[in-house]
């Protein structure tokens, strides 16, 4: 029995709910109006309209709902959800608190301050796995002081950005991770690429490109405007608590727990577990801060880090029920195929191919990068699958190239959504001065040299894996056909 969804006219109108999505989301990104709310409803616009092309109508439901409940989006949901609690726990932390702390202490200032708000912007990134909440936070206390203390505003802004990006593309705990893993299958045996593998495995690509970023920030990042030492203090003061810093051992745990394989549900529940403890013995928050009943509304961390995940969730499945369409239609089959015949030639050209559909993506579906990721994903499985790289291989890829135009294009919404802080922070302190959205764009050096590293790893075959017997990495196959 014949199991392809059959559409009228040509099999390529399954891309057309998909089509509608797209084209929604961007019309939302350039109008600077991106809303997730808004994207669940394109994607619905997008199923129902595609509907009236399909030959048997009862099928293409029946399509969809498969795709709803697929093993590889519910399993993101579950972790997403997860992490959704860690997040809100390690917020309610003082983590923030704690960097101030350390940076007021060693006293730096001008380019030292604008290397540090990188790496205090990166070590949050990394321990929340949030890079939309990373800009928001160090928007909010790092930019402002920083302007004070001589460093470039331009630069600084950069920094926090690429601190963003740099947790975004290597936490275990981060959105990105998660999809980029979870999201490439195995050719060879069950199940997809392991979190904690994809995150030591891309830990080369991350940090040099973010020593690459360190050395830029140091030589751009100051100002030739004096310091204000005192006034950057007096801001800062309110902002500092050293026990923060205690909230960096859980995360850890998560990092290390994760790369030894432990399994990040085993790895993200020890991380909760051990952060609720530190948290509350060392008075950083109380229970109530973690779940309480305010007039008759249940608040807190927790319950409100779950709600932060849930629509992106829901998104998530919408857009997997359209991939699922592409499979069964043939769609996705004939176009990896024909760019198997046409375009790839050999294991670069496939990489190449990969790494360059990511971009794209990246740039047109630049105001929330999770959703480029989302789409983009079910075509790197397909393509990395046809010409055996290895899942682990096509995560790097797809995790690297999707954390690097949407943090820096002008309409991209890390950017609009740091300066929004600044606008906000502006109306508080007038020596902040909102940039305008396209001076960052070459400023953001970390994930412009993570485009270029994992670039070069693919046109030199740097880290290439493919999948052998078993699932196993092997660095050849004998009997590659490309």
């Amino acid at each position: 029995m014949d199991d392809r969804l059959e559409f009228r006219f040509n099999q390529f109108f399954g891309l057309i709910p998909f089509a509608i999505f797209i084209v929604i989301t961007i019309t939302l990104s350039f109008l600077k109006a991106a809303d997730l709310n808004m994207m669940i409803a394109a994607g619905l616009i997008g199923l129902m309209v595609g509907m009236f092309f399909a030959k048997d109508k009862s099928k293409y439901w029946d399509v969809i709902v498969e795709g709803l409940g697929s093993k590889v989006g519910m399993i993101a949901v579950l972790i997403w959800l997860i992490v959704g609690i860690y997040g809100g726990v390690l917020k309610s932390g003082q983590i923030v608190e704690g960097l101030v702390w350390v940076s007021c202490k060693i006293g730096v200032t001008g380019a030292v301050f604008t290397v540090a708000a990188f790496i205090f912007s990166a070590i949050f990134a990394i321990s929340t796995g949030t890079g939309f909440g990373t800009i928001a936070t160090m928007g909010f206390i790092i930019y402002p002081a920083g302007v004070l203390l001589g460093c470039d505003p331009v630069v600084l802004g950069g920094a926090i950005l690429s601190g963003a990006a740099f947790g975004d593309s290597l936490a275990p705990v981060s959105d990105t991770t998660i999809i980029a893993a979870t999201s490439q299958e195995y050719k060879n045996k069950e199940g997809s690429a392991e979190i904690g593998a994809t995150v030591k495995s891309r830990s080369k690509y991350a940090l040099l490109a973010g020593l690459i970023a360190v050395i830029l920030f140091a030589i751009f990042g100051g100002s030739t405007s004096a310091a204000d030492v005192s006034s950057a203090s007096s801001i800062l003061e309110q902002y500092q608590n050293p026990m923060g810093l205690l909230l960096l051992i859980p995360t850890a745990v998560v990092i290390i727990m994760a790369i030894k394989g432990r399994g990040i549900y085993v790895s993200l529940t020890t991380g909760i577990l051990l952060a609720i403890l530190i948290g509350m013995a060392a008075g950083l928050f109380s229970f109530s801060d973690l779940i309480a009943i305010k007039d008759g509304a249940v608040v807190g961390a927790i319950p409100e880090g779950v709600s932060g995940m849930t629509t992106v969730c829901i998104l998530l499945i919408i857009v997997v029920s359209m991939g699922n369409i592409l499979v069964k239609s043939g769609c996705m089959q004939t176009t990896v195929d024909w760019l198997s015949e046409k375009v790839i030639k050999s294991p670069r050209g496939a990489e190449l191919s990969i790494f360059s559909l990511v971009t794209v993506f990246g740039i047109l579906i630049a105001a929330i990068n999770t959703i480029a990721n989302i789409c983009v994903a079910p075509f790197v499985n397909a393509i990395g699958k046809e010409n055996d790289l290895h899942p682990v291989r096509r995560a790097d890829i797809l995790s690297a190239a999707v954390c690097s135009f949407p943090f820096f294009v002008p309409y991209g919404g890390c950017i609009l959504l740091l300066l929004g802080t600044m606008k906000t922070v502006s109306s508080t302190y007038t020596f902040v001065t909102p940039l305008d959205p396209s001076s960052l764009f070459f400023s953001v050096f970390y994930s412009w040299a993570l485009w270029f590293v994992m670039l070069f790893a693919c046109v030199s075959g740097w880290g290439r894996k493919f999948e052998g017997k078993g699932g196993q990495e092997v660095a050849e196959l004998p009997t590659i056909s490309k």
